[in-house]
């Protein structure tokens, strides 16, 4: 079996949600290839797309919020973006063709309206992979066939948004890579890392494009109980410059400030923490549960739109808490910190929810259906 996976590199979690199944696939012995479908567009198209989004995400979350919702209805912005898709994935076709894949597979909606016209002509099978817990209007272009979602409630949003999925959806989590899905010791992590093995430890990370007022954030953590802060600020230099100032101003609390990080680094962290401050990407809040990691969602770090969804299962699945501002924040991590059987409660509830057989689940499905006429 021969699969593209395709994906667009908008923030990390779509492309890492590539990978993981691309791992799965090639450890069976398939031929994989991850492809980052921006790289075959126009220069403009991909500055947008990349650049545009990640402006809009920092500097005006609110109208990329209004796009999102006004994409979710087949009106005027939902028909532009997919017109826009179409012409300017088009460039891809000859690439795509030429690989003669059986399968094409996508953890990003941006190349399914262009894979849905080259189907006309060539015969492959489409996955979709819906890396958020709501199924926006994107997601459902191009007449897969199969959907693999994260949950039941996406499941059932998708079966009332399109029924004809109903007989052609798998609920399988969001993949994440296999190194967030090891049993690991606490205590091991921290020393490997570093770390104080006894002190309470706490993750903070904006995502991978630095967003959100993270100085605000170190700051306000310096009136923690005596614990350690990994702050993690993705590529934004001055996310980082701005959270090693404020940390150089810290007492009791230890702070440990870094930029990007490799997703075996972001795994181990992730096992040492006793609790995750992050925005709730549909990725990193499957690699959180993955980990039984709790979580608290710190609203202004939260993009509008695909992640609101994400941060309401994670409180009202009780595997999480959310704060709007720093004085929250820290009244919320001293409480928990306080608290550990709560933290505990929190970890076991995430471990109960958490997907870590996605990849398997998605690349099992593939090879059934590869199977039929």
């Amino acid at each position: 079996m021969k699969v593209l996976i395709l994906s667009a590199s908008t923030g990390n979690g779509h492309m890492s949600a590539a990978y993981a199944v691309e791992q799965e696939l090639t450890a069976r012995g398939h031929v994989a290839r991850t492809v980052d479908v921006l790289d075959h567009t126009g220069r403009g198209f991909r500055a947008w797309y990349r650049g545009g989004y990640e402006t809009l995400v920092k500097r005006a979350p609110k109208v990329w919020g209004h796009l999102y919702q006004t994409s979710d209805r087949k009106l005027f912005n939902y028909w532009v973006q997919s017109r826009l898709d179409v012409t300017f994935v088009a460039r891809m076709r000859r690439y795509f063709i030429s690989e003669r894949p059986d399968w094409a597979l996508c953890t990003h909606s941006l190349p399914q309206p262009a894979l849905a016209r080259w189907r006309r002509r060539h015969r492959f099978k489409l996955g979709v992979v819906v890396t958020d817990l709501y199924p926006q209007l994107m997601w459902l272009r191009g007449d897969p066939d199969w959907f693999f979602v994260p949950g039941e409630w996406s499941k059932e949003i998708l079966t009332e948004r399109l029924p004809r999925s109903s007989g052609r959806t798998s609920v399988t989590g969001i993949p994440v890579a296999s190194q967030f899905c090891t049993s690991a010791s606490k205590f091991e992590a921290r020393k490997k890392l570093g770390l104080d093995e006894k002190l309470p430890t706490i993750l903070v990370t904006s995502g991978g494009i630095g967003g959100g007022p993270i100085e605000s954030v170190v700051r306000a953590l310096h009136g923690l109980p005596e614990s350690q802060v990994v702050v993690v600020c993705g590529r934004s230099e001055p996310a980082k410059n701005a959270a090693l100032r404020a940390a150089k101003e810290a007492g009791r609390v230890k702070f440990s400030v870094k930029g990007q990080v490799t997703p075996d680094e972001m795994a181990l962290t992730m096992h040492a923490a006793d609790a995750i401050v992050a925005k709730p990407g549909g990725i990193t809040t499957f690699e959180a549960m993955a980990v039984g990691l709790p979580f608290v969602v710190f609203d202004p770090f939260l993009i509008p739109g695909q992640e609101e969804k994400n941060a309401e299962f994670l409180a009202e699945s009780g595997i999480g808490r959310r704060c709007k501002t720093p004085k929250e924040l820290l009244k919320t991590l001293a409480h928990l910190i306080d608290h550990p059987s709560e933290l505990e409660a929190m970890s076991e509830r995430a471990l109960a929810h958490a997907k870590p057989m996605a990849a398997k689940m998605i690349v099992d499905k593939m090879e059934e259906l590869s199977r039929r006429r």
